[in-house]
């Protein structure tokens, strides 16, 4: 019973399980044998789920660990799976509408150009093919030196997805600002020890209880990340 109690409790406090089912059913959407590009693929831990697919991994693969150190850091040395391609993600070499599908979660907050990363997945994909993005609303330093945004906004990501050729753009935010509240105050009880969890429970338990219905109003505000999915603009006519 308490193993099933921490399991859920970290499930709650961790929207990365939330990241891997959206990012495992939609890449299950596609059919077999379609390219898929998986841009700055780190560790390839969505590989797995492109079993149906034609893979390539793209990544510069130069992060270790963490320079600053910082709560949300690596302290060992980080591992990239076998790379297709290696350098900047905003110039991949490979041809024009190569790739049916580019998958690319987590990335853009460690990228310096995102705006010229839109520009080279739009050259990248061929007219119609799909781009699955998944990227922070708000997060820690993480990945340093490699770290130069801690966020992004529904309406920068709209508005580069839009003037770089994309349609049918679909944003969904994940979480509120009582979510990321109620995470933030579970990461200093962890680390602060029991003095942080006496004076910090109760504000947990408060979060805690209005995330789990929260409105516009708090979404808006506030939320951990968002999915996206966008299609390659067929034909300009």
């Amino acid at each position: 019973m308490l193993r099933n109690l921490l399991n859920r409790l970290r499930r709650i406090v961790n929207n990365e399980y939330k990241r891997q089912e959206w990012i495992k059913y939609t890449l299950s959407t596609f059919s077999s044998g379609k390219k898929i590009l998986d841009a700055g693929c780190g560790n390839q831990q969505y590989r797995p789920y492109c079993c149906h697919l034609t893979y390539y991994a793209q990544d510069l693969g130069e992060f270790s660990i963490d320079r600053k150190p910082s709560l949300a850091g690596f302290k060992t040395d980080y591992e990239y799976g076998p790379l297709d391609y290696t350098g900047n993600i905003w110039k991949i070499a490979e041809s024009d509408g190569f790739f049916d599908i580019i998958l690319c979660s987590e990335v853009f907050e460690h990228i310096p150009y995102p705006e010229k990363t839109i520009k080279e997945f739009s050259r990248l994909l061929a007219p119609g093919g799909s781009l699955v993005l998944t990227v922070p609303s708000n997060c820690l330093r993480h990945m340093d030196p490699f770290f130069y945004f801690s966020g992004f906004s529904d309406r920068y990501l709209n508005l580069l997805l839009r003037q770089y050729g994309f349609e049918n753009i679909q944003i969904k935010p994940v979480g509120s600002y009582h979510e990321w509240l109620m995470v933030e105050t579970f990461r200093s009880m962890r680390t602060g020890g029991g003095f942080a969890w006496f004076c910090l429970f109760p504000g947990f338990v408060y979060h805690y209880m209005k995330q789990r219905y929260p409105d516009v109003t708090a979404i808006n505000t506030l939320c951990s990340g968002y999915h996206v999915t966008a299609k390659k603009v067929t034909s300009t006519i």
